[in-house]
């Protein structure tokens, strides 16, 4: 504004009197600034009078606003007026950059949205005069964002929008413009040139991804593969590539092939073989050197070109020479192998023989052929044949090789003898001489030499356990044939085998002929008597009544003879007689019959000899006397064909004697009959199979029983045949020869005998079941693969199995079947011991050398075992079981890591593996790393199965802590012991630029004189960078949040950091400089860090500051609220600057704190709240100081009393009290004081209790408690009972008597505690008058008996109320006991005579209280002899009791108990003999039979035997009763033995057995060596 201008009426805004200006002399006083105003005292009018240059009044930009500050005073009275007057700003400048040209170094890995700080632009207007924004020109990569500094100043921030690629564009160039907010707007524009900074962030690539190469074998070494080039788009070492194999890479080809790592040049390393190795497979890594390397990679795979440069190779394994001339069609005469190492047509190889031959060649599996026989072979016209072989590879020139074979034929045995007959029957006499000869069976051979020698041989058969070589005898030379033994027709009667004529060619070739062999009977064995029985000597006795009639039986004669049926038939003749015309003989069945009857003339004693003979040639015989008694008196004959009574005269004393024992014998017979039909009252019932026979005997013995059949080898039988005659029946017991084999069936027992079965009778003969199995295996002479696994490394020597037994081969034949092993493509490690058959080590295996691959786990050794006559060939594989005989190693036994400390956590790099030539579980398997926190390692697989680790970062590194980092990697395979390896890893740390510049301190202050001289050191910064080389190297600079004030007024060293005097200080200009300190590396992504440098300008300090209390309020009330004003206090100081701030304090640890109201005055304000009872007053000093040097300063004290308040409530010193009080208490009794305590003052503090009101059962706690209202006594108003009243629970308050009152309570529990003061009542037994109890009880009572139970009740509490009870007084304590727990009184034994009648029991009932009380009951207990209801609490069942003695009742239990067992004997045996059995379906058991266990099998109830011993019964019915004739079968002869039935008459047997035996009936009956 123009000098003049007016500002306002200071007269009228102040309402001052215009005309008092001048009187009072009016004045303006200007503070700290040149006079720009003045007040015109004759208008009061403020105007301007020197022109104001806001920009220079006030050049700070800290604040928008700018004052004058004056002060207007006027006297009479005194008054002083502050007056500010505010320089409002105008656009008078425009904005200025302080550089023209900015440059800014931005690396692409920059990411976007990444902040650039920019110079800001200077414009000393302030307000909306000032920079208000920043215009950036157009750009995809950059925009600007703009931000206000702490001054308010506005600059502007790069913002990267778009990722920045430097092979895109290197450089950009941008455009900034400041603008202020003025009218007219002003402008600033400054360039800003970016330089894009090269990251490694492309990975060298190669101009393919894989590469396919052909090289031939056999290339020189040197020769190049193929040059890799692979190029990376960074510049400088980012684009630097280093070329290696990936561990991928198999060792083999690396040894093979060697890489160059500067070029990528792969040239051949190794002497290269088709036949070893045909394609090798790498993978190549470029990696680059950057400082985070990035790698591309291609694969390669290297095919290696065959050359023809091997023959085809020829192997005979096997040549059969001579051969016969029968071979077969498709005969395998020779096996032929051909290889070649070539590949492709050079190793295909074809096999030829000459034509015309009566051969082929037969592929039997790769490179094997057969020579095979195409065309039959014939000796007679061509005796032999040279064979050549010829191999030729197809190849350009092809190769070939031969050989030449010879083949001779030999004569076969092709020829089967022959017998003139096929079919022998020779018959031979009984009786024959042993080594008879028999027949001569001759055969005849057509073969020649060897092949046409017969021999002749009996096939073996056993017949009833006999061989046919011990019966007959062939001479294996001549085909006689002899017999060995004596042949018994009885026993055997024919014999079927073969005679097998074998020649002697190989294989020998045979026939046979069929021998029937017929034992012709001899009239060898005399007929035998076995009727009538003879006991002693050759006389048999007879007696028959003189008065029999004509054609009565008086005798029949049976006879047996054992010879064949036609010498076996037997005729019957008188040879003597004593009366020709009494008697006749039937020739045919031996029945002697009268022929009229006696006469007085005819003698008593009749005299017969009968002659049985057989019809042998010449004819035996055998002869029976018979003397014949006739009997004048008249009885009754016994006979089963009459029943004509007998009568007799006059009894002698002989009879009489004879009566008495007829009557005895009857009675004895009566008692008999009636016991036998109790025990037999029961039939059982028959069997419809086959029942049990009578009297049989089944031996076990070698036998076999199966659907109730007995068939024994061993048994002795005898076979029993049953001839009825007038006495009974006759056994004749006949032994059965051994070497017999019976079927013995059982009879029913009906009244006849059932028909035998049809197989049974139709044949004697046994079944026979041949089970013929046909093995045939076809076996070709190339056969199936044998394998065998063996362990590297064996000792030769070694057997790895026994070869023959595993191919079937007869060890006694490998030398001439000339045994031999080949080894195939491998030189001879095995070989087999001929004479064993074993397959052995010939020299030490070793699997590494023989398999150096380790594509695949196994290792074979394949084996050829060759075998002729026939030719066999055999394949054998060996596969070689690797052992753990390598230890694992690395390639390098240092690994060199160069890692960026900047590498993410989980970053992984790859390490060299180790090698370890053993394979599968011997490999390695594992890797170990020694412990670390920054690394650890992942196991991988690679693809041909080889283990590598990888190193894994797990913990950020940090080369500022640790550069270097030494590892140990262990490999350990998985052999057993395991093998280790170990490598070391040295990971050298490398730099990145991760740590920004640091300064000593974040904060600097330092103190400048004012006026000091330009050039002056303020200070020397000093900051420090802990990365190395161009990361550490420091660039200092202000940052933009310093003023250009300030950088105008210090100079700032870019390289040193140090700041000097760059213009004159003026303390009253400026007193404080505020700046900000960039320092900042030169990295690629360069770091900074900053601090804050306060330069103060220090002033003379002259003046004491003043203090002055305005307003102080004391006393207050201890709970006056936070924030309240206690006081108003205003501070001064003249001096400017730090000597003119001034400082107020109050001592530390106080509840109050300074709050500054407006400039230099403060307010002292509660802060914590107050409490009196803590601290009743505070003496509070105020002192104010000001910042010269030294500092000058001022106090003052004052003092501020608190008032007190009811804020304290009562506090009983327990939240709850249990106050036990015994029973039976007095009234008024002291219970407890219960005192609660209040910190307020006078009325605050004093306390009144009360019981809270609480009802039960209707009475206030009131009338049964009351308490002082003043101390807190709680007293008991009556006495308490334990069995009433047990507890009581109420509330006790305390109240204080301020306004309002306080209060708190209290929980009471009053628990009354019992005395033991009611003793026991006994409740049972009930006494009706006095204390006295009868009770009566029977004598008899058992022991353990309930006589009583005494019940005491007792009202205490439970512990006092335990009772026990105890007998106090007793008359017998032998007697009865008492339970001291339930009160029960029982016998303890029974009572005897001795015990007297009356017992007086007294028991006492005793509580658990202390001192225990009691209660007494006395029973007076009486017994009764009379049965009486005894008293019981456990049952109401009456019980009755008899009077018995002692002897009484031992006698009714004695007697008791014979009775009942005896009654139970009978009723058992009743039982046992009346209950019917159950028959059997199949075969039930005959009576007293016997089984033996030796041996046996039951089948279909018929018993077959080779070696039993039997008997036949035969019974022949006379008039007297029925005659048992015993007689032995003889050896050979079988038998089919059945049971008879009891009834009246028997059934017919079968036709088989009636043919058989041939006798009367045709009975059959069994019985082993014991009497039926």
């Amino acid at each position: 504004m123009k000098e003049g201008s007016v500002v306002a009426n200071l007269a009228t805004d102040l309402s001052l009197d215009v005309k008092t200006l001048n009187q009072r002399k009016m004045r303006l006083d200007i503070i700290a600034n040149k006079k720009y105003l003045d007040v015109n005292k004759e208008t009061g009018e403020l105007y301007i009078v020197e022109k104001i240059d806001r920009e220079y009044l006030c050049p700070t930009k800290s604040s928008a606003s700018c004052y004058l500050k004056l002060e207007v005073i006027l006297e009479n009275p005194l008054r002083i007026f502050n007056i500010e007057v505010e320089i409002l700003d105008m656009n008078d400048n425009a904005p200025q950059f302080r550089r023209d040209v900015i440059h800014l170094d931005i690396s692409e890995a920059t990411p976007k949205g990444e902040r650039f700080s920019l110079s800001n632009a200077v414009d000393p207007d302030v307000g909306s005069n000032s920079v208000k924004t920043y215009h950036l020109s157009e750009s995809e990569y950059f925009n600007i964002e703009v931000q206000t500094g702490r001054d308010g100043s506005k600059f502007a921030e790069l913002i990267l929008t778009k990722t920045l690629d430097r092979e895109q564009q290197a450089v950009h160039n941008l455009i900034l413009t400041a603008v202020d907010e003025g009218t007219p707007a002003r402008s600033g524009t400054v360039s800003i040139v970016v330089h894009v900074l090269d990251t490694n962030d492309n990975a060298p690539a190669f101009d393919k991804g894989s590469y396919n190469i052909k090289i031939m074998e056999n290339s020189p070494i040197g020769s190049l593969v193929i040059h890799l080039n692979a190029t990376d788009l960074d510049e400088g070492s980012n684009s630097d590539i280093t070329y290696s194999y990936s561990l991928y890479t198999s060792e083999k080809t690396q040894e093979t092939f060697n890489l160059n790592p500067s070029t990528g040049e792969i040239n051949v390393k190794g002497m290269l073989n088709y036949e070893d190795f045909r394609i090798y497979d790498m993978e190549v890594i470029a990696t680059d050197k950057g400082a985070n390397s990035l790698s591309g990679q291609c694969t390669i795979k290297i095919q290696v070109e065959d050359m023809n440069d091997n023959h085809p190779e020829l192997s005979i394994k096997s040549f059969q020479s001579p051969v016969n001339e029968n071979i077969a069609l498709d005969t395998v005469i020779a096996v032929v192998s051909v290889s070649d190492k070539d590949s492709g047509d050079n190793g295909v190889v074809d096999l030829h023989i000459p034509d015309h031959m009566p051969f082929k060649l037969r592929e039997s599996s790769d490179n094997y052929y057969e020579l095979v026989v195409s065309e039959p072979l014939d000796r007679e016209k061509v005796p032999e044949y040279d064979v050549t072989f010829t191999v030729t590879d197809r190849g350009s020139p092809p190769l070939s090789d031969n050989e030449t074979m010879t083949l001779e034929l030999l004569d076969v045995n092709d020829n089967v003898p022959q017998f003139p007959q096929s079919f022998y029957t020779i018959r031979v006499m009984e009786n024959n001489a042993p080594g008879a000869l028999l027949s001569s069976l001759t055969a005849f051979d057509p073969d020649l030499h060897e092949n046409q020698y017969l021999v002749y041989f009996i096939l073996e058969k056993e017949i009833a356990n006999t061989s046919m070589s011990m019966l007959f005898s062939i001479n294996p030379e001549n085909g006689n044939l002899y017999a060995l033994k004596t042949f018994d027709y009885e026993i055997e009667k024919e014999f079927l085998f073969h005679i097998e004529a074998r020649d002697s060619g190989s294989p020998p070739l045979s026939s046979n002929v069929t021998v029937h062999i017929i034992i012709v009977d001899q009239n060898d064995n005399a007929p035998v008597i076995v009727s009538p029985w003879r006991p002693h000597g050759s006389v048999v006795e007879e007696k028959i009544p003189r008065n029999t009639d004509k054609g009565s039986l008086v005798a029949k004669v049976i006879a047996l003879d054992t010879d064949s049926v036609h010498n076996s038939r037997i005729t019957y003749q008188f040879l003597q007689v004593t009366d020709a015309t009494l008697f006749s003989l039937d020739q045919y069945n031996g029945e002697i019959r009268t022929m009229r009857m006696f006469s007085y003339r005819d003698p008593r004693h009749q005299r017969m000899v009968v002659v049985a003979k057989d019809n042998g040639q010449p004819a035996l015989s055998a002869t029976v006397t018979i003397k014949l008694s006739t009997v004048e008196t008249a009885v009754k004959a016994y006979s089963d064909m009459t029943e004509v009574p007998l009568e007799y005269d006059i009894f002698s004393d002989l009879n009489l004697y004879l009566v008495i024992g007829l009557g005895s014998v009857s009675f004895l017979l009566l008692i008999t009959i009636l016991v036998t039909i109790v025990l037999k009252c029961q039939k059982p019932k028959p069997s419809k199979a086959a029942p049990p026979c009578r009297n049989s005997v089944i031996s076990e013995r070698n036998s076999t029983i199966a659907d109730s059949t007995l068939v024994s080898n061993d048994a002795y039988w005898y076979s029993l045949f049953l001839a009825e005659t007038r006495k009974g029946k006759l056994v004749v017991r006949q032994p059965v020869p051994k070497g017999s084999r019976y079927i013995v069936s059982s009879i029913p027992r009906g009244t006849g005998l059932t028909d035998t079965s049809d197989s049974a009778a139709s044949t004697l003969q046994p079944w026979y079941v041949t089970v013929f199995l046909f093995l045939s295996a076809i076996l070709n002479t190339a056969s199936t693969v044998t394998h065998y696994s063996v362990p590297e490394e064996m000792e030769e020597g070694s057997v790895v199995a026994n070869l023959a037994t595993d191919l079937g081969l007869d060890v006694k034949t490998l030398n001439n079947r000339k045994m031999r092993v080949d080894a195939v493509g491998n030189k001879k490690y095995l070989d087999i011991n001929k004479d064993t058959g074993e397959l052995f080590i010939l020299e030490r295996i070793d699997r590494e050398f023989l398999c150096p691959s380790k594509t695949t786990t196994s290792c074979f050794l394949r084996l050829d075992a060759t075998i002729e006559n026939p030719i066999r060939m055999f394949n054998i594989e060996v596969e070689i079981m690797d052992i753990n005989d390598n230890a694992p190693h690395f390639r390098r036994g240092t690994m060199h890591l160069d890692i960026s400390e900047s590498s993410p956590v989980g970053e992984r790099f790859s390490l060299n593996n180790a090698a370890d030539p053993d394979v599968g579980a011997n490999s390695v398997k594992d890797y170990h790393l020694s412990s670390s926190e920054h690394f650890s390692i992942e196991i991988q697989t690679g693809r041909d199965g080889t283990k590598f680790a990888d190193l894994i970062l797990k913990k950020v590194l940090d080369r500022e802590q640790q550069a270097d980092h030494n590892l140990i990697l262990t490999a350990v395979d998985g052999g057993v012991p395991t093998r280790t390896g170990t490598a070391s890893i040295i990971v050298r740390v490398l730099d990145v630029n991760d740590n920004a510049p640091s300064f000593d301190k974040d904060k600097y202050v330092v103190d400048v004189m004012e006026n000091s001289p330009i050039g002056s050191l303020v200070i020397k910064l000093n900051a420090t960078d802990l990365d190395e080389g161009s990361n550490s190297d420091i660039v200092y600079s202000y940052s933009l949040y310093t003023s250009e004030r300030t950088q105008n007024t210090f100079n700032l060293n870019p390289e040193n950091g140090e700041i000097r005097v760059k213009e004159m200080i003026n303390y009253e200009d400026f007193k404080l400089y505020e700046m900000e300190v960039i320092a900042s590396d030169k990295g690629p992504n360069s770091l900074s860090g900053q601090c804050k440098l306060t330069i103060q300008v220090t002033d003379m300090n002259d003046n004491h500051p003043e203090l002055s209390i305005k307003s102080f309020q004391s006393p207050v009330n201890e709970n006056i609220a936070l924030d309240t004003v206690i006081a108003v206090v205003s501070v001064s100081d003249k001096d400017s600057g730090d000597n003119g701030v001034v400082d107020l304090h109050i001592p530390d640890h106080m509840p109050f704190k300074l709050r500054e109201s407006s400039d230099n005055y403060y307010e002292l304000v509660v802060s914590e709240p107050l409490d009196r009872e803590k601290v009743p007053e505070y003496d509070v000093t105020f002192t104010v100081t000001d910042r010269g040097s030294p500092p000058l300063s001022d106090n003052e004290t004052m003092t501020l009393e608190l008032l007190d308040v009811n804020d304290n409530v009562p506090q009983f010193p327990q939240s709850f009290y249990t106050i036990r009080v015994m029973e039976n208490n007095a009234p008024g009794a002291l219970l407890s004081s219960l005192t609660a305590f209040d910190p307020d003052l006078h009325e605050n503090q004093y306390l009144v209790y009360f019981i809270l009101e609480k009802e039960i059962a209707n009475t206030s706690m009131s009338m049964l408690f009351s308490i002082n209202p003043e101390n807190g006594n709680l007293y008991a108003l009556k006495t308490f009972d334990y069995e009433i009243e047990k507890e009581f629970l109420f509330h006790i308050e305390a109240r204080d008597s301020g306004s309002p009152p306080l209060s708190s309570n209290v929980t009471v529990h009053i628990i009354i505690v019992d005395q033991n003061d009611n003793a026991p009542v006994i409740v049972s037994p009930w006494r009706a008058h006095g204390s006295v109890v009868e009770e009566k009880i029977p004598r008899n009572t058992d022991k353990g008996s309930l006589v009583a139970k005494v019940i005491a009740l007792d009202t205490d509490s439970v512990h006092n109320s335990r009772i026990t009870y105890q007998f106090l007084q007793v008359t017998d304590a032998t007697l009865f006991s008492l339970d001291q727990y339930n009160g029960e009184i029982r016998t303890m034994r029974m009572f005897s005579y001795r015990d007297p009648r009356h017992q007086r029991l007294v028991v006492v009932a005793k509580d658990n209280g202390q001192p225990a009380l009691s209660a007494t009951v006395t029973i007076k207990l009486s017994t009764v002899e009379t049965a009486v209801k005894a008293y019981s609490d456990m049952t109401e069942v009456p019980l009755e009791y008899d009077i018995f003695s002692d002897l009484n009742l031992y006698l009714v239990i004695g007697l008791g108990s014979v009775s009942f067992l005896l009654l139970i004997t009978i009723l058992v045996t009743i039982v046992l003999k009346c209950q019917k059995p159950k028959p059997s379906k199949a075969a039930p058991p005959c009576r007293n039979s016997v089984i033996s266990e030796r041996n046996s099998t039951i089948a279909d109830s018929t018993l077959v035997s080779n070696d039993a011993y039997w008997y036949s019964l035969f019974l022949a019915e006379t008039r007297k009763g029925k005659l048992v004739v015993r007689q032995p079968v003889p050896k050979g002869s079988r038998y089919i033995v059945s049971s008879i039935p009891r009834g009246t008459g028997l059934t017919d047997t079968s036709e088989s057995a009636a043919s058989t035996l041939q006798v009367w009936e045709n009975i059959y009956l069994t019985c082993v060596t014991h009497r039926c």
